[in-house]
């Protein structure tokens, strides 16, 4: 198992689960504001996106609408464990890819670890470290956005990996929002690839298939 733990926001699905002000206090404030300039992000990058595939500019930010209850975008807050807890040979984060049209992934400097591979051959591809920088902030492709764009959007392999013995051994942070399409919204490709999908009965599917795997 991955060495971390991580508490997810999505907006629909917080009734009683937000920590009180006492325990955190402004926490449900700030992190829905926080979650608020994701999404408005998120939407402008998938609006360039929507464009090149020929779908109208809005196309996309009209499939994420964080006012309907079938909003499924999630801001996830991740702790990887420091490296004295970890078992040897373990892996603070495997290698998967994102289920979702778009993640945007927030690293604090200092707490490396993240690569990623191009396409879908772990094996014979080269892994790449992306190292965390304050004025970056890494994108990737999902799944989701890789069928609904035909496969002309490639979703990519990353893994987060323990630090080598010089490097930094305490806990690790980041923060990652996936744009992930409203419930109900129907996926598919402007040249119909693949055969229609609702965005809800996708994640299940590719979330089945990841454990099915394990």
């Amino acid at each position: 198992p991955d060495q971390k733990e991580s508490y997810q926001i999505t907006r629909p699905l917080m009734d009683g689960r937000w920590p009180s002000d006492r325990e955190l206090p402004a926490f449900q404030q700030t992190m829905l504001g926080f979650e608020s300039q994701c999404w408005q992000l998120g939407m402008k990058i998938l609006s360039c996106f929507a464009l090149k595939l020929g779908f109208p500019e809005s196309f996309f930010t009209t499939a994420h609408d964080p006012q309907r209850d079938t909003y499924q975008s999630t801001l996830r807050m991740l702790h990887y464990y420091a490296t004295e807890q970890s078992q040897q040979g373990m892996w603070r984060g495997g290698a998967p890819t994102d289920f979702d049209c778009l993640t945007l992934l927030f690293q604090r400097p200092g707490q490396g670890g993240l690569q990623v591979c191009p396409g879908k051959d772990r094996e014979s591809q080269q892994w790449t470290s992306i190292e965390p920088r304050e004025e970056v902030i890494t994108c990737n492709i999902g799944d989701m956005l890789m069928r609904w764009s035909d496969d002309q959007l490639p979703s990519n392999f990353h893994r987060v990996r323990n630090p080598l013995p010089h490097e930094y051994q305490g806990p690790r942070y980041s923060l990652a929002f996936f744009c992930q399409a409203n419930k109900d919204v129907e996926i598919l490709g402007p040249q119909r690839k693949y055969p229609p999908i609702s965005a809800e009965d996708y994640l299940q599917q590719r979330i089945q298939a990841n454990f099915a795997k394990g």
